[in-house]
């Protein structure tokens, strides 16, 4: 049986565990504990890409499933492609049951894949489920002239990637390791939305490791204007949307090669997951877990998360905990082959990615989330930014304001660093 396979069967059987596990007996109930507090959801990458909306959206409903429907708010912390909130999550942040979070799919995997910076072990963390599982694509800018996979092997083409453990990182060094292809990586970008950014400015070429959930979903456009092409699908399994898009498991040089590929793209089973840190009380696991498994089935979630085109596929967190316990059983002379896949960039040439600060004179044209996120329009040039309450200056005729006095239709100033929006001046 090979590893996806074998993952796929021990993780349906896992649905049952748990079932039957004793909670101890607390002085204090759940409900009573969570009553007037706030959860705090830490996002691993800047506001508006895949993780982030599907953090966004599981927030504003999963409150009312948990005991004493506490008020979630949802913070973006991003770093090394998410490392920084797993290595806070474990190490640092409150294990009550108040803190939990949303990291990158590979993060789990890091510390068997050799990542010294990695400071947590993924199989101790309490994982609440994931909101889908995912297929990840590689895409190419119609300017490249790139529209198959096959020629990489001859000519460069530059992607973007977040940091070590990300897939936009990890899965390039896997196409040129395995496959012989010649992607240029440029990594150190906050999130996906900044990807984009540099995509759409022709920094970069294209994209390998995009979520095939956020392409569509945020930027469907570029499909229906075909503005990128996808020449690369990469999971454990083809996705239903693409029956003609090359699958990477079909191209494995090797029987050693696609036993390699299969232990990497396991992770796309936890598509997009959340957790809570280790050591948090039983009682207050259990309920985080049946809250987020009640926030999948409930049907306002499931019309907004449709509404938006996310895809709803969820898995639950003792599936991924008694996948994710194979995952680190799995054989060594696999996971040392998929270290050098993942890791070695002998054969990738890597760069820093310098993220300009701008500023556009425009108009605002849409806001969401209280003014969390603002779209402009203007210079031949729109977008959309995330705005800090701590990080983002924002002025209305010269005055200091809070962002919810931003309203639609105001001609201002928007200085910004990637998707980030560090200071927006109206008049």
């Amino acid at each position: 049986m090979n590893i996806a396979k074998k993952l796929s069967v021990i993780g349906l059987a896992g649905l049952a565990v748990g079932a039957f596990s004793a909670t101890p007996v607390m002085a204090q109930s759940v409900a009573d504990f969570y009553k007037g507090k706030t959860v705090t959801m830490w996002v691993g990458y800047s506001p508006g890409g895949g993780y982030d909306t599907y953090a966004r959206t599981v927030a504003r409903y999963m409150t009312n499933h948990l005991p004493g429907n506490p008020k979630i708010v949802v913070k973006n912390k991003p770093g090394a492609g998410s490392m920084l909130v797993a290595n806070e999550l474990y190490n640092v942040l409150p294990k009550d049951g108040t803190a939990i979070g949303v990291i990158g799919r590979g993060m789990p995997m890091e510390p068997l894949l050799g990542n010294s910076s990695a400071k947590f072990d993924a199989s101790k963390f309490n994982w609440l489920g994931s909101a889908n599982n995912e297929v990840s694509v590689c895409v190419s800018m119609k300017s490249t002239g790139i529209t198959k996979w096959q020629q990489l092997k001859t000519k460069q083409m530059t992607v973007g990637g977040t940091g070590p453990g990300a897939d936009t990182d990890s899965f390039p060094k896997v196409m040129n390791n395995i496959l012989g292809t010649k992607l240029k990586l440029v990594t150190g970008y906050p999130g996906g939305t900044d990807v984009n950014f540099a995509m759409e400015r022709g920094e970069l070429g294209g994209r390998c490791g995009y979520s095939w959930s956020s392409l569509k979903s945020r930027k469907a456009d570029w499909l229906k204007n075909k503005v990128v092409n996808v020449f690369m699908q990469m999971s454990t399994a083809k996705h239903p949307d693409m029956p003609n898009v090359p699958f990477i498991m079909d191209f494995a040089p090797d029987a050693k090669s696609k036993k390699v590929l299969e232990f990497i793209y396991a992770r796309q089973a936890w598509g997009r997951p959340f957790l809570a840190p280790p050591g948090v009380p039983a009682d207050r696991v259990k309920a985080l877990k049946t809250a987020f498994m009640a926030t999948m089935n409930d049907p306002k979630y499931k019309k907004d998360a449709i509404k938006q085109r996310l895809e709803v596929a969820p898995i639950s967190g003792d599936q991924i905990g008694v996948l994710m316990a194979n995952l680190y059983a799995a054989p060594k002379d696999v996971i040392e082959a998929a270290k050098r896949a993942t890791n070695s960039a002998d054969k990738t040439e890597v760069a820093k990615a310098v993220i300009p600060i701008e500023t556009v004179k425009g108009v605002i044209t849409k806001l969401r989330n209280g003014a969390r996120k603002v779209s402009y329009k203007g210079q031949g040039r729109k977008g959309s930014l995330g705005v800090s309450g701590r990080r983002t200056k924002v002025t209305i005729g010269g005055k200091k304001v809070k962002r919810k006095k931003l309203k639609v239709g105001m001609k201002c100033d928007f200085t910004f660093q990637g998707s980030a929006a560090k200071a927006i001046s109206c008049g």
